[in-house]
């Protein structure tokens, strides 16, 4: 292909040859063709001196799956395989509109002579959770003069994954290491009484008490046969259920409901495998997106990373398909974390929560209200304000009038904003985990 050099030289020559003819100047005439020849009988030349398919590619990177606001070292490596050696090559490395060049530059322009292998490197930033591709690479070949060019995209595609921010985590992390956090973000033990090290407490005998457990001190003490009760240790199962509807995507970009509930659910995930709880996500809208099924242990968390990585609100809000599909494949009294706004629902959706009270679940609803996660009021016009304002009563009340029904099944609504989302999620988990939710 021609460079805007050679096609400006081709439009210089023509001009020359249509001066010179008018002039009747041979001078003009000869330059005309030597500019416009010079440019057209190279193209030959330089397409039979260049094969694009002796150039290879290899692409490394030092992590495929990262957080968000993390760093991706990109190692590119090309090697000329063919015989012949090319004065000019150009090699971009291209990369997704949502990653930051943090360090370094994506491509190089080079000599590559026959057989040389030449390396560059630079670093990404991962800005957004999601799938990404890396490529492909485009390489550009170039004569001596700079009249023409080759050029291809060679499909050497890099998947990445990007988790939700992990930044959460480590924030609570450092919470947990000052003691005045300690109450609560530590280690919070679900006991139960059974044959464990730690003293419970003293009842009356019954026949079928072992004999050894019989205290004999409190049994003189009282003149009756007392035994000894100790603590058990017992890890909970529990099953996160996340909104992906539309309605959940309302608000500011990246910081939407939705962002918001995967942050969180990053949370509990974390949380449940530093104490080897069982932990499982279903994510739905108008149709079950996925299920994995609780379970305890680190690959487990990063499963669930996989999936929250890639949910995109879609569809209406409709439970009850989904619950149906969960009652019925987990043991009866599992704990359910029910992540979603509430808004846009119909009757079904109180059918799904009887279905699940009806086999005898917990369920604890951990709601974001709209409006709190939209624009602040002091960024809208009086007018705007004042719809909003109205648009917000209504939905308050409609909110009122189902938590009010759900209250009936006995199950606790909490609502949250972008400031207490975290801390409430965190706080629900302790409290469930505390009473014996869903034990195993």
């Amino acid at each position: 292909m021609l460079t805007i050099r050679a096609r400006i030289l081709i439009l210089a020559g023509l001009f020359f040859l249509f001066l010179g003819f008018s002039l009747m100047n041979y001078y003009l005439i000869f330059l005309g063709i030597f500019c416009v020849l010079s440019t057209v009988i190279s193209i030959p030349i330089f397409e039979y001196s260049v094969d694009l398919k002796d150039i290879e590619f290899e692409r490394n990177l030092d992590k495929e799956k990262v957080f968000a606001n993390d760093f991706i070292h990109v190692t590119v490596k090309l090697r000329n395989i063919g015989n012949r050696s090319y004065e000019f090559i150009e090699v971009y490395d291209i990369f997704p509109e949502n990653f930051i060049l943090a360090l370094g530059e994506n491509w190089i322009g080079t000599r590559l002579d026959k057989g040389q292998e030449i390396e560059y490197s630079y670093v990404l930033m991962a800005k957004n959770r999601g799938a990404y591709n890396l490529g492909p690479t485009q390489v550009i070949i170039r004569d001596r003069l700079g009249f023409h060019f080759e050029s291809s995209k060679v499909r050497n595609i890099t998947e990445i994954i990007v988790y939700p921010s992990y930044e959460d985590v480590r924030r609570m992390k450092a919470f947990a290491s000052r003691r005045r956090q300690g109450l609560m973000f530590g280690t919070h033990a679900t006991r139960q009484k059974g044959y464990g090290s730690e003293f419970y407490g003293i009842r009356p005998y019954i026949t079928e008490d072992e004999y050894r457990r019989i205290d004999w001190k409190a049994t003189a003490r009282t003149g009756k046969h007392m035994v000894r009760e100790f603590e058990s240790e017992k890890n909970i199962r529990f099953l996160i259920l996340l909104d992906a509807s539309s309605s959940m995507s309302r608000g500011k970009i990246e910081e939407d409901k939705l962002e918001y509930t995967i942050r969180a659910s990053v949370l509990l995930a974390n949380l449940a495998q530093e104490r080897r709880d069982s932990i499982g996500l279903l994510t739905f809208s108008d149709k079950m997106h996925y299920y994995l099924p609780p379970k305890p242990g680190r690959d487990n968390f990063f499963k669930i990373l996989d999936n929250l990585s890639k949910v995109q609100a879609s569809g209406k809000k409709v439970l009850y398909e989904a619950m149906d599909f969960v009652v019925k494949r987990l043991p009866k009294s599992s704990f359910f974390f029910l992540l979603t706004d509430m808004e846009d629902i119909k009757d079904e959706f109180l059918k799904a929560i009887q279905l699940a009270r009806s086999y005898n679940h917990n369920i604890i609803i951990i709601s974001p209200f709209g409006p709190w996660f939209e624009a602040r009021p002091e960024e809208l016009r009086a007018v705007d304000r004042a719809l909003a304002q109205a648009i917000a009563e209504e939905l308050w009340e409609k909110r009122m009038n189902l938590i009010r029904s759900l209250a009936r099944l006995n199950v606790n609504v909490i609502n949250v904003s972008p400031a207490d989302y975290f801390p409430t999620v965190i706080s629900e988990f302790l409290k469930a985990k505390k009473k014996g939710m869903g034990l195993i």
